[in-house]
């Protein structure tokens, strides 16, 4: 049986980045449905980007996020349940796609994650938190680590939580309907971050998780072809890796139209 997958596009700025993404998202997967979701902050530059987005951009919906764009930027999960309650609903998906602006997708989505079961998450870099840098900023930071304290806290009061915490990178995420459905249900508190909550709540809602293998820890290597917070992905890497029959295809962040790119399946 095929598996229905749409896509989930967060964008703040750069039209024509975006439109670019979008085609090619398009020319790799015919007949799919991209729902866009405007992060950008209310005020003039907001309804300027949304009166040229979902045509420019090329989208099937636009959905704008009532939040700060720190808040969009920390919460991508959340805003994606904002998108769920209100849009995403009303659509027939099994896997939802959530694609930020400056991820590049050069490969159909059925073979970038064939490896992801469609009743599993796929987030990046899933590792125990153990594992982890005891200096990131999400468990050291005073304010933050507080924030993590209160929502292990509240997995415990509410779910008797006594697992292995994760965590986890937000970029190339995909998320199962049936875990929208739950997550949104339990209603996620707004601590900490996205890539905390994420694998904590797949745990508490029995979900399971598969890593994408975009970006491991252990492999340096790959910071040429994914990051997240590092510098942009050259276009000359991009097209000299798409020139390998086993060279990468999955790019982050790539904040330019990126030229001779696959034309289609």
């Amino acid at each position: 049986m095929a598996i229905e997958r749409v896509v989930v596009f967060q964008f703040h700025h750069s039209p024509l980045v975006c439109r670019a993404n979008v085609d090619m998202l398009r020319r790799l997967n015919p007949g799919i449905a991209i729902h866009g979701i405007l992060g950008t902050p209310a005020g003039p530059r907001q309804r300027v980007l949304r009166l040229t987005s979902e045509r420019l951009v090329g989208l099937d919906s636009l959905y704008t996020s009532r939040h700060s764009g720190y808040f969009n930027w920390k919460n991508c999960d959340l805003v994606v349940l904002d998108w769920f309650r209100e849009v995403g609903r009303h659509e027939t998906f099994d896997v939802a796609h959530v694609v930020q602006w400056d991820l590049l997708l050069t490969e159909r989505l059925d073979r970038a994650y064939a490896h992801v079961p469609p009743q599993s998450l796929g987030l990046t870099a899933h590792v125990p938190l153990s594992e982890v840098d005891a200096d990131w900023r999400w468990i050291s930071e005073p304010e933050e680590a507080r924030q993590w304290s209160e929502l292990l806290a509240h997995a415990r009061d509410r779910y008797g939580y006594d697992g292995v915490p994760h965590a986890c990178i937000g970029g190339g995420v995909c998320f199962p309907r049936a875990f929208l459905e739950d997550y949104a249900a339990a209603d996620p508190p707004d601590l900490c971050i996205e890539e905390l909550r994420m694998p904590l709540f797949a745990q508490l809602l029995g979900h399971p998780v598969t890593d994408t293998g975009f970006w491991r820890r252990n492999d340096p290597g790959l910071d040429r072809f994914f990051n997240l917070g590092g510098p942009p992905i050259e276009p000359a890497t991009i097209t000299a890796e798409l020139a390998k029959p086993d060279g990468h295809r999955v790019f982050h962040p790539v904040v330019q139209r990126v030229n001779g790119l696959p034309r289609g399946t």
